[in-house]
């Protein structure tokens, strides 16, 4: 099935960087090459896909705005340089747009959280050129102020981290910043409701959530685009019902590992996958 003539059905893809690095963009799954983003923006355009941003939807909500036909989101964490340099160039080719998550603190330039990835340094973008984004049509949406894991925050930091964010992102592009992503894919109840009281519409996760887009919108599910993807498991991902079928896989991990704990003493660790950063 497709998002055609059903809003719920539409799908958010996660990307990180936009690289030239062939290296990069073999060993590290948050590196797509631009070649790579190139033909998946081809095959989008080929498949009949229009790109929306969250403030799209908001305004169909509020009946002030037709979906197109096959509507997708394609959102970018932590704002690196090379998603202005890079992938933005070549969305103005194809005539698409996207979802931007920054961070408020504007004094960090560079990706710290990548170390443990083994990533090299790489720069963020600066306040130019997200405005210049936002300007072209693009959302800009907070990712807190300085990418903490926010469930080891207590009440006050985390809360600082989330509202003081869209206040700063506000006041940078003069425009409502209405949409939130969970650094490392971090997300608990109480964390979700400091986003909501905070008065963030969409917050972002990555493999937690709903399979059915809208049902949660505090808690919206992306499907993770990697670097070595290639045309076929890009396919999968847009073509099949691979949301679900990744739900599916998380209930029955979670399943297992509370079983696991239950009848056998496991202890948890607290731990951050590389794939929720």
């Amino acid at each position: 099935m497709t998002a055609e003539g059903n809003p719920r059905m539409i799908k958010v893809l996660m990307y990180h960087r936009v690289v030239e690095s062939g290296e990069l963009s073999r060993t590290h799954w948050t590196c797509v090459h631009t070649q790579e983003f190139r033909r998946q923006l081809q095959l989008l355009d080929r498949w009949g896909f229009t790109t929306i941003t969250f403030d799209d939807y908001r305004l169909y909500l509020a009946g002030d705005l037709n979906l197109p036909r096959r509507p997708v989101v394609l959102t970018f964490d932590d704002g690196y340089d090379d998603v202005y340099t890079n992938a933005f160039p070549i969305l103005k080719e194809f005539g698409m747009k996207a979802v931007v998550f920054v961070l408020g603190n504007r004094e960090i330039k560079k990706n710290f959280w990548d170390e443990p990835l083994n990533l090299p340094t790489a720069s963020l973008m600066g306040q130019q050129q997200i405005v210049e984004l936002h300007a072209a049509g693009f959302e800009i949406g907070s990712h807190t102020m300085n990418h903490p894991l926010l469930s080891t925050l207590s009440e006050d930091e985390a809360w600082e981290e989330i509202s003081r964010s869209r206040m700063v992102l506000e006041i940078l592009v003069n425009s409502s910043v209405r949409t939130f992503c969970y650094p490392y894919g971090d997300v608990n109840g109480s964390i979700k409701k400091m986003v909501e009281d905070a008065g963030y519409a969409v917050a972002c996760s990555v493999y937690t959530g709903p399979a059915t887009f809208g049902i949660e919108p505090l808690e919206t599910r992306r499907i993770t685009i990697p670097g070595a993807l290639g045309s076929i498991g890009f396919a999968t991902r847009l073509l099949a019902p691979y949301t679900r079928y990744s739900w599916v896989r998380w209930k029955a991990k979670r399943a297992l590992s509370h079983m696991s704990k239950q009848y056998f003493g496991t202890k948890e660790t607290r731990s951050v996958p590389s794939y929720t950063r």
